[in-house]
């Protein structure tokens, strides 16, 4: 089973992940480290970051792209 722990040292260890990237090295369900990494961010230990300015350069509303292109990495504060 994977901790809390687990996920803030393998974000701290990585300098800032990504769900997938955390998913797959802990080989842990992306919805279970989703959760547990929301956790972490509720209690001030990561920062969750948007990272979905597109190569256009600007926000998502300018995208010529019909896809969602959200991204959020998580970074310890």
């Amino acid at each position: 089973m994977v901790s809390l722990l687990q996920v803030r040292d393998l974000i701290a260890l990585y300098g800032q992940a990504d769900i997938t990237l955390l998913s797959t090295q802990l080989n842990a369900p992306a919805p279970l480290v989703n959760a547990m990494a929301e956790k972490l961010v509720s209690m001030g230990k990561v920062e969750k970051v948007d990272i979905s300015a597109c190569l256009t350069g600007t926000s998502c509303k300018g995208c010529p792209e019909i896809n969602d292109c959200s991204h959020f990495v998580y970074k310890i504060k």
